[in-house]
């Protein structure tokens, strides 16, 4: 009774102390938007963990059982599990959550709390989750299927180019726990290592940086890159996914530094944030459009006031530009806006049209098929997938027929000048700045050594009197 006592208060400081520290963290719990000073925080949050691993090791019993031969109650049996507790976890695994076949190789995890289960977690080899049931006064409350989409972090990744921006990633940004051994042994572990830098390249050159930086002449050996990536990752089962690139700089070898540094931004009328990326100074990445809507596409017709159509025979206007490209290409949004238009439309095939600001409209034609998720009136954001390369309606082969409309009017889309997406402003800009050191500090300690920082800009001279 009295060790029982002592761990009970021991457990209670811990999570006292813990509370403290989170609470007394700037603006945290008290409905404020201010910067979380990481930096400051980590080694306290550390001290406490440890001392919670300490004093949890004595009230904390893990017990673990593996399916053989494809009999479940063998590795119940394994993590401990018996009478009302073996009846209940077979009863809600079954009926409740369907997992009604095993295979050799699943697993049992039950965790057990002063010698009552707690938590009992199922892995299945060939699912990307685990299924879990928790207890409550000896009940179980609670079950689920937990997908590996819920399980995120966030690694820093430094490279050095010595040819390619691919092969510095391929080098350096391949995360050592992708598979369970840190090896590519077989052509599934290739294949997903490949899938891995295929991403994480394309968000880099061809999104966040394809306005600064050309990577086909700019690219030079000793140029440096650095990441903040999120990642997915299914605890226990060496299966890590790229999930996306929350900040990036690039640093050329003959001087010169390119960053991309987050914040979430709130349209005027929605209420949910999104991910966007800005300069030190809250300027955009990015200009209002994307020069083309098809990567690597080929201008197979332009723009033109009179042209011989191939499948009517006869000359009439071609008000847009087509992109020939493979059969299923990726077609992205040029910009920021709001589906008006998502259906078949006559010799259009596969239409949609997409209401931008400022007096814009896109419009995509011959489309094979349309991106899951989104109908008329879904907000789509630049550079995110709307379809798929077509031949569909009055068409002689894959290609996307582009539109570009300002106010009405039909416009040359490789012609028309476009405005830069709107900077940071008021509230907004305050809030990046105060936030880009505590950003610059985390990203230190993930990293493990300094991360470049350009210095502070000059204030002006004074004049003269």
């Amino acid at each position: 009774m009295q060790r029982s006592r002592r761990n009970f208060i021991a457990v209670t400081v811990v999570v006292l102390a813990g509370l403290l520290t989170w609470f007394s963290i700037p603006g945290y719990g008290r409905g404020e938007r201010a910067s979380w000073p990481f930096h400051r925080d980590i080694a306290a949050l550390d001290f406490h963990r440890a001392h919670a691993f300490a004093v949890m090791a004595d009230t904390v019993d893990i017990m673990v059982g593996v399916v053989g031969d494809g009999f479940l109650g063998g590795a119940l049996w394994d993590a401990g599990l018996s009478g009302r507790n073996y009846e209940q976890v077979c009863a809600i695994l079954r009926d409740s959550l369907g997992w009604r076949v095993q295979q050799l190789g699943d697993s049992i995890v039950a965790v057990y709390h002063r010698d009552r289960l707690a938590e009992l977690r199922a892995y299945p080899r060939n699912r990307r989750g685990f299924f879990r049931i928790c207890w409550t006064d000896g009940v179980p409350g609670l079950w689920e299927f937990s997908p590996q989409e819920s399980w995120i972090r966030t690694r820093a990744v430094q490279c050095r180019v010595t040819s390619t921006v691919w092969g510095a990633l391929w080098e350096s940004a391949i995360p050592g726990d992708l598979t369970s051994n840190g090896m590519l042994l077989s052509a599934r572990d290739t294949a997903r290592a490949v899938g891995y830098v295929s991403e994480l390249q394309h968000e880099l050159t061809d999104r966040l940086f394809c306005y600064d930086i050309d990577f086909y002449y700019d690219v030079r050996t000793g140029d440096s890159l650095w990441i903040l990536i999120e990642e997915t990752r299914y605890p226990e089962d060496g299966e890590s996914g790229f999930l996306r690139i929350l900040a990036a700089k690039y640093k050329f070898a003959g001087g010169g530094l390119a960053e991309a540094l987050p914040f979430f931004v709130t349209p005027e009328g929605d209420e949910s944030s999104y991910l966007d990326h800005f300069h030190r100074d809250g300027a955009s990445l990015r200009t209002m459009f994307l020069k083309m809507p098809v990567p690597f596409g080929r201008v197979s017709s332009p723009f033109s006031g009179a042209r011989l159509h191939p499948v009517l025979g006869y000359t009439r206007a071609h008000r847009g530009i087509d992109y020939a490209a493979p059969l299923g290409t990726e077609i992205y949004a040029v910009g920021d806006g709001v589906i008006t238009v998502r259906q078949w439309q006559g010799g259009y095939g596969n239409f949609i049209k997409i209401r931008h600001a400022n007096g814009y409209e896109t419009a995509y034609g011959h489309m094979n098929g349309f991106a899951s998720g989104q109908a008329v009136g879904s907000r789509v954001r630049q550079g995110e997938i709307i379809g798929y390369v077509g031949t569909t309606g009055l068409s002689t082969g894959p290609h996307l027929h582009f539109e570009m409309i300002k106010n009405g009017s039909h416009v040359n889309p490789a012609e028309e000048i476009v405005p830069p997406s709107d900077p940071l402003e008021g509230e907004n800009l305050a809030l990046f700045l105060e936030q880009l050191p505590v950003l610059d500090a985390a990203w230190t300690v993930l990293n493990g050594s300094p991360i470049p920082v350009p210095p502070p800009p000059e204030p002006p001279a004074a004049e003269g009197r």
